[in-house]
């Protein structure tokens, strides 16, 4: 497969949520996004993909292992991305996510990291496979 080119990942819809999509807490965590999200734009890149790792090496990201939220041209990573999606979930989540932002992000950024090391370990043994629906294909980029 060809590398992906800087104008091709411009060209590609915002928000963007890279993940590990081998992680099942990860897949987890994008059903939970699918399950509750009231706007349905949102757009879902795993990591290790050939977009995925374009859109890291275009933001200089190529060994961050954190998941990511791409929009309007930023980038968050860690804590700052699990507080983008809480906020593009709406309602209750945004609201905590509001409430997350007055902690320090270092303090924010541990508790991920915590979480993120121990992820495997949280989930099932077996990585779970995400099977989105005919309509939620189309937001998944390869």
């Amino acid at each position: 497969m060809t590398p992906v080119t800087n104008s091709e990942i411009t060209a590609y819809p915002s928000p963007m949520l890279v993940y590990d999509g081998t992680c099942g807490f990860c897949s987890r965590s994008v059903r939970f996004i699918l399950r509750h999200e009231r706007r349905h734009d949102l757009s879902f890149v795993t990591r290790n993909s050939e977009l995925g790792k374009g859109l890291r090496r275009t933001h200089g990201l190529q060994s961050v292992e954190s998941m990511l939220w791409i929009e309007g041209g930023q980038v968050f990573a860690e804590s700052g991305a699990v507080m983008k999606a809480a906020g593009y979930l709406g309602g209750w989540w945004r609201r905590l996510a509001v409430l997350g932002s007055f902690c320090p992000s270092f303090i924010l950024n541990v508790v991920y990291k915590f979480i993120a090391k121990n992820r495997r370990r949280l989930s099932s043994k077996a990585a779970a496979c995400l099977v989105p629906s005919p309509e939620q294909c189309k937001r998944f980029l390869a």
